[in-house]
Order: structure tokens, then sequence, then C-alpha cells
């Protein structure tokens, strides 16, 4: 199973995560109204959680199914914070977002650079 983390500001998701994806690996929470200020603060802590998803991931014994080497990103918050965690995130293969969307969650397709220039 992927590891999900999710990061949270403004307002809460993570009940609806957990009813339904199940329990978090990590959460990164301010349920309030954040400064721009804040921001860095807040990639930079999202970024280690991810980090440190993706690090036990390599650590858990090998297996054959790739799910159990991703990360799944729910993300709730300004957008212009939102953008900045992707941009410090990049392509990260293992890592994919999840939308929520007619009572549940979908993995959003993957886009690269390349496929934009075609």
């Amino acid at each position: 199973m992927a590891k999900i983390v999710v990061i949270e500001i403004g307002k809460s998701v993570v009940g609806a995560v957990i009813k339904n994806l199940g329990r978090p690996y990590a959460v990164v929470s301010y349920p309030r109204e954040v400064h721009i200020s804040e921001f860095k603060k807040i990639v930079k802590e999202a970024y280690q959680k991810i980090n440190d998803a993706l690090s036990s991931n390599v650590d858990s014994s090998v297996d054959s199914d790739s799910s159990n080497n991703e990360v799944w990103l729910i993300l709730s918050g300004p957008l212009a914070l939102i953008f900045q965690l992707g941009q410090i995130v990049g392509e990260v293969d293992n890592v994919k977002v999840l939308q929520y969307y007619n009572g549940e969650y979908h993995i959003v397709p993957s886009i690269s650079k390349d496929e934009l220039n075609k």
C-alpha cells in the first residue's frame, strides 16, 4: 500500500482521507488561514514529510507491487503554496497526487514536459 501524506491548510481534510483511504503516514496541518510569510516553513515541513515517506519505502522489504513504493499526496490549501510545493517535489515518479471527486479519491494522471512539447 502506498504511503499517504496529507497537506491541509485552511480546513481539515484528514477525516475524509481516513474514511476513504485509511490512516495517513504523515499530516501537515494548519487548520487556519496562513500568512504568505509562513509558506516557506510549511513547504519545508511538507517536503521533509514526503522525503521521509519516500525513504521509509526504500527501507521496507522489497515487493513487486509498485504501489508499495509510492507516496500519495492529498492537498488542500492556498493554490500558490501548493504550486510552490509542486515546484520542489518536481517530477518524482513515485509521488502521486490524488484529487477528491464525486465522493472518492482518484490518482491524477501524470504529465511530463516532453508530453507538452509534442
